[in-house]
Order: C-alpha cells, then sequence, then structure tokens
C-alpha cells in the first residue's frame, strides 16, 4: 500500500465511510496515519475492584457470570453483565447493543476499562471498553482518543489505522534526510507512526513525538526557504535611489524617528540589488510604518516603475490614498484608488491607467489582485497589515511578472521573534521599535461589568470636554449560546440612555462599504460623538480627537487584538484612555488584564500574549496561508524548532552531486504537501 492511495484501499472503508473521512480531511492512506489522536488515555493502571474509588476511571478484570437483559422503553436494549473478581462483583451496563453476548460467554475472564460508580455498594460500569484478558487493545494499555466526526466512532479509525500500518511502504513515508535522523537521534517513521497511535509505553510515545515535533517544523522551514531562494533566483528592477529621495525626507513635516531612518536604509539598499527585496517591517501601532512604506513607493517612482500597495479594508484603504496624495501632491506622482466599491466605469479606466504606465501608485484592498489588473512596471508590492492576508494571496501580487518586484510587508501586530521564525521564514525582518516625540502612553484601567456605568461616566466627561468615545464590542448581533453585548444591542442600549443626549453612530463588518464610509466620516468630521463598533475600527482607523476607548467584554479578546483597539486613540495632543470591562475571575484573565494596564509596548504584549495563550489562538498559521502544526507548539518546542530551522538551511545550501538525489526526493515531497494544503487553506 503506497501512501497516496486512497483511503479505500483500506479495510473496513467503502465508498460511504471514506465521505465521512473526507470530512477530516482525510482522503489518502498517508493522510490517515497523520490523523494523529488527540489525547491519550493511560490504561495500564489496572485495579482490584476494592482498590476503585467512586467515579474513578479504572481498568479492571474479571469473571462474567451472567448476562441480564431488559427493555426499559421502546427502542433501548440495556444488558448488564455481571462479573465477579473473588468474593467482590461489578456489573458492566451495556446500552443497545446485544452483540455483547455473542462474543462473550459465561465463563469468560475479560478485562474493562470505564468510569466506576458505586450503587449500594456494587460497583457499576456505564459503556465501558470489554475485551477478553490478555488482548490488551482497548485495556491495559495508552490508548488514543481521536478527533471525529459524525459516523465514524473511535474503534472504526483504531481498526483503519492498524490496517494501513501493517500495509504501507514505510520506505515512501520517510521524508527525514539519514543524516539528520542520525545527528539528533530520531527515530525512524515506522517506529514513531506504530507508536504515535499505539504507543507501547510513555516512553516511546515521547519518542515518536520528538519525531513528528521536528518534522513539523523542519518540512515548515523548507518550504519556507524555497519560496525565498525561488525569489531570489528572478530578475527584479534595480532601484538607485536619486538625489530627490533625501531631500524628500527632509522635506517631511515631521521628524523621523532613528527607528524609521534605520529601516528606510535597510530598504533601500534591498530595493538597490539585483534581486527581489523580500522584507517584513514590523512596528508597533503609531509608530510610523505608513511613511516608511510612502518612502519606497516614491523611490521606485523616482525610478520610473510603479508600486502598489495593498491593504485589508476600505477604510484603510481610502485614508492611505488621502494621505498619499496630500504627501505628494506636488511630486507628479499618479495615484489611484482601487476597491470593491470602486465603480465598473472607473475600474476600466485605473486598469487601463495601470497597464500603460499612466498610474505610478496603486492603493487598494483584495481588488488589486483581480485578473484584470496588470502594471506595466511594476517594481514594489507592499502589504499593509499582511496578517490578514495569506501568503497565496500576498504572492499574488507579483505572480505572473517576469520580472519580479521588491516586496514589502507591514504590520502593526507585533509578531514575536519565536513565531515570526515561522510565519516569516521567507522575508528578512525589520523591526520598528521606536515611537515618534510627543507621542504619549495611553492610561488603561480594567474594571468589572459590575463597575461599567463609572466607565461611561468618565466617557461623559470627555465628550463634554469636547472629544469623541469609541466603544467596541465583539459580536455584531445577539448569540444565544454567547452572553456578551452585540453591536446592535449595545447602540440600542447607550443612545437611549447614557449617551441619549449625544450624537451615536453604529459600525460593523456587514454594513455596505459606502455605508461605513459615511459613517467613519461623520466620525472624523466631529459630526458623531460616540461611535459603537466592533472590530472593523482594530486596523488604520485615525481620528486624533477621539480620547477613548471603551472595550466591552474584554475577556474575549486577545493582549494583541486589544493593544490593536487601543492605538486607536491617543493619536493626537490630548491625554488619552482606554477602558477595558470584563466579566471573568480567573487567575488568567486577572494577568491578561494587568499587563494591559502595566504597558504600551506591543511587543511585550505580543510575548505574554504568546506565552499565554499559545500560538494557535494568537496567530493560527492559517491566517497567514500555511498549514496547521500536526503537532509541534512554539511555546514549548522551540529547542527543537532551532535544530530543525538549521537543518533546513543546511539542506537548501548544499549543493553537491551526493546529496542531489536525496535533496530533490526531500524538496519535492515538501512541495506536493505544502502545495496541496494551501491550495485547500485557499478554498476555506
Amino acid at each position: 500500500m503506497r501512501p497516496g492511495d486512497s483511503i479505500m484501499y483500506v479495510k473496513g472503508v467503502g465508498e460511504k465511510k471514506a465521505l465521512k473521512y473526507k470530512k477530516l480531511n482525510i482522503e489518502t492512506v498517508e493522510e490517515l496515519l497523520y490523523h494523529f489522536p488527540a489525547r491519550y488515555e493511560d490504561r495500564t493502571v489496572v485495579k482490584r475492584f476494592d482498590e476503585i474509588a467512586n467515579d474513578e476511571k479504572v481498568c479492571s478484570y474479571g469473571t462474567i457470570v451472567n448476562f441480564e437483559k431488559s427493555t426499559p422503553k421502546r427502542n433501548m436494549t440495556i444488558v448488564k453483565v455481571v462479573v465477579r473478581q473473588g468474593s467482590e462483583g461489578a456489573f458492566l451496563t451495556i446500552f443497545n447493543n446485544e452483540y455483547v453476548k455473542d462474543k462473550f460467554s459465561v465463563g469468560d475472564k475479560i478485562s474493562f476499562y470505564g468510569k466506576a460508580k458505586k450503587v449500594f455498594g456494587r460497583l457499576e460500569f456505564n459503556a465501558p471498553d470489554i475485551e477478553k484478558f490478555g488482548e490488551n487493545s482497548l485495556t491495559n494499555t495508552i490508548y488514543p482518543v481521536y478527533n471525529l466526526t459524525h459516523g465514524l466512532s473511535n474503534p472504526e479509525i483504531h481498526k483503519s489505522v492498524k490496517d494501513a500500518l501493517s500495509k504501507i511502504s514505510y520506505k515512501e513515508m520517510e521524508h527525514i534526510p539519514q543524516e539528520f535522523l542520525e545527528k539528533h537521534h530520531i527515530c525512524p517513521v515506522e517506529y514513531a507512526l506504530r507508536n504515535i497511535h499505539f504507543p507501547s509505553g510513555v516512553d516511546a510515545l515521547k519518542i515518536a513525538r520528538f519525531r513528528f515535533i521536528y518534522q513539523d517544523f523542519f518540512m515548515l522551514q523548507l518550504y519556507l526557504l524555497m519560496m525565498k531562494k525561488f525569489a531570489r533566483q528572478h530578475s527584479t528592477y534595480r532601484i538607485t535611489p536619486p538625489e530627490q529621495l533625501s531631500a524628500f525626507i527632509s522635506q517631511l513635516p515631521f521628524e523621523l524617528t532613528s527607528a524609521q531612518k534605520r529601516v528606510m536604509e535597510e530598504i533601500r539598499r534591498d530595493m538597490d540589488m539585483d534581486v527581489p527585496m523580500q522584507r517584513l517591517v514590523q512596528g508597533d501601532v503609531g509608530s510610523g510604518k505608513t511613511i516608511v512604506a510612502f518612502y519606497s513607493a516614491y523611490n521606485a517612482f523616482l525610478s520610473g516603475c510603479q508600486s502598489t500597495l495593498m491593504v485589508p479594508t476600505e477604510i484603510l484603504a481610502k485614508q492611505h490614498y488621502q494621505s498619499a496624495v496630500e504627501l505628494f501632491r506636488n511630486t507628479g506622482m499618479r495615484i489611484r484608488l482601487l476597491t470593491g466599491s470602486t465603480t465598473k466605469k472607473e475600474k476600466e479606466k485605473i486598469y487601463n491607467e495601470i497597464s500603460s504606465h499612466e498610474c505610478d501608485l496603486v492603493i487598494g484592498t483584495h481588488a488589486i489582485i483581480q485578473d484584470q489588473v496588470s502594471f506595466a512596471k511594476l517594481a514594489l508590492a507592499i502589504t499593509d497589515e499582511q496578517h490578514r492576508f495569506g501568503v497565496r494571496q500576498r504572492n499574488s501580487l507579483y505572480s505572473g511578472y517576469e520580472i519580479m518586484p521588491h516586496v514589502l510587508v507591514m504590520t502593526a501586530t507585533p509578531i514575536p521573534r519565536t513565531l515570526s521564525m515561522i510565519i516569516q521564514g521567507d522575508l528578512d525582518v525589520s523591526l520598528i521599535d521606536e515611537m515618534p516625540k510627543g507621542r504619549k502612553p495611553i492610561e488603561t484601567m480594567a474594571i468589572r461589568h459590575t463597575l461599567r456605568k463609572n466607565a461611561y461616566e468618565r466617557c461623559i466627561d470627555e465628550i463634554d470636554r469636547g472629544r469623541q468615545v469609541y466603544v467596541v464590542c465583539p459580536l455584531v448581533e445577539e448569540s444565544e449560546d454567547l452572553d456578551i453585548k452585540s453591536a446592535q444591542e449595545l447602540f440600542d442600549e447607550l443612545s437611549q440612555n447614557q449617551f441619549s443626549r449625544y450624537r451615536v453612530g453604529l459600525l460593523h463588518g456587514k454594513m455596505k462599504p459606502a455605508e461605513k464610509a459615511e459613517i467613519m466620516k461623520a466620525f472624523e468630521e466631529r459630526r458623531t460623538d460616540v461611535l459603537i463598533s466592533t472590530t472593523v475600527i482594530e486596523v488604520g482607523i485615525n481620528v486624533p480627537n477621539a480620547t477613548v476607548m471603551v472595550i466591552e467584554d474584554a475577556q474575549r479578546f486577545g493582549l494583541s487584538q486589544l493593544h490593536q483597539l487601543r492605538g486607536r486613540v491617543g493619536r493626537g495632543t490630548h491625554e488619552s484612555f482606554c477602558i477595558l470591562i470584563y466579566s471573568g475571575n480567573s487567575d488568567i484573565l486577572k494577568q491578561r488584564m494587568k499587563i494591559m494596564t502595566e504597558t504600551n509596548n506591543g511587543f511585550i504584549i505580543s510575548e505574554k500574549d504568546l506565552l499565554l495563550r499559545g500560538p494557535g489562538e494568537m496567530f493560527g498559521l492559517r491566517q497567514h496561508g500555511l498549514p496547521e502544526f500536526r503537532i509541534a507548539d512554539l511555546t514549548k518546542h522551540m529547542n527543537v524548532l532551532y535544530l530543525a530551522q538549521e537543518d533546513a538551511r543546511q539542506l537548501i545550501d548544499d549543493e553537491s552531486d551526493q546529496r542531489s538525489s536525496e535533496k530533490e526526493k526531500v524538496l519535492a515531497r515538501v512541495r506536493e504537501r505544502f502545495e496541496k494544503e494551501i491550495k485547500t487553506i485557499a478554498l476555506n
């Protein structure tokens, strides 16, 4: 049996069952074997009846002395298996499954596992796993428990995995070069697969897990390095900065920070090379990334080339467009705005201007990566808030061009170095780790929901001083499952009560772009005092007169998202505040609220968030267009990441003939896996 064979080759899996497996993204034998257990039950501890405590999950044994069948109601059959162990007895209760009387007989010695209940001094086990003594498949073992879907049971997956393990060609499953297996004492894939599913012991499970943790990191790092090497092999526009670029900086109406200057110099050097720049710029909220992006676009313009800036929302696109028009008004740079709400007629006009080089800088949303957009001389592709775009979308900006543009990726989400090594493995990283002079820290306070009245009294004080207020909540509409106020419900409450004397606006993601734009415009022009919104305002909104950010149900947000939202205020000369209203009393929640009140540093907050919540919640790899790790965890396995990354670089850089065959085999496997998974992600 080969890894790529259909799962229907596995014993017991027919056409109907294969459709069930497909719901778990399992279509091949290899995908079945990489469907690792979600958890394990330690069934190695076997106890006598007189040692078992009430409500204890435990393995035990005994001899069947009787079967008692009853039908308490229609469509329900109960079989009680009466078991004795010396002078002690127990009932094993089986629901709607008379097969037990055919599989076992009076006098059989059996083992069983389940939750014990003591009823009138006698032990009862409801729906336990039962097998003949000594079989050691369901009992006396470390038992794997899988993620399931409707119509697939744990025992069925057990049987399928066991059949596949007995027939698979393990030679085709080995994707780690022998050199690295020996170097790190990593077990072969056969040992690892057998013991990840059916561990022979705790140590064997640890050995298997180590192998797959390493493999997760090794293959992803190889893929990212392959992407980087592929880009480096392409020709690009070499942008040698003219004298006007320095003049542009000297004429800015504000002073650049040393961090901005350092990053600009890194970008300038990259663009003055024969290989495409691939750089990520990380900067905290308000650190001045936008001017760095405009500097880079102006550099391309002065060299007679085009640039594009793609952002995740129309609001942000329009804001950047207005800023660029103002900044470059006397330079001759021709700037266009292209979004989903751009009229069809205007789009056609912009498409023609782009293809005929009558446009130098295009600012927009996903509309920029449509098939109709074809640049005449694209030298620079910029994405802002890149964590909103997948790798595939990012690459769409420059795919199809014979000459590859330089790539600049911007984010105000400070990604911890540990995570950046994974997600941005195909990019060089620059940090804007300094705030502009005069930027005041935002005073943050966290209050319990019972004191929310105090928060809105503070808001009223600020409005009466001529300031404006944001109020954010997690959901758009009321949910029966979550006791959280929706934006609409909150708007109704606040506009009729606390803010009844003021002008209140409502903004959420389900509104049409034109409606959102009008609501934001009213807030920017001070025609609205309070803006109640979902997290649609998280990115790029800039209203200097807004001085208070109230976040309802703050426990529902991650620290980095709270920090992003907080960054919407503190943009003017006035003192600003962020009020976190939360419910709950857990220790982790208290820690999170404390972190927010103690620091305004996004990098510190991001590191803390990574430790508290883990990378899966913070920056799911699927957000970035990359597959999730099967088993690796960045917060726990950094030491393994460093090993895998070093090995991946060594393999990519090794051009020797003796390595070529093995290297090509591994890289082909990497391409096969990741291209398939990324296509799946793109469709989700």
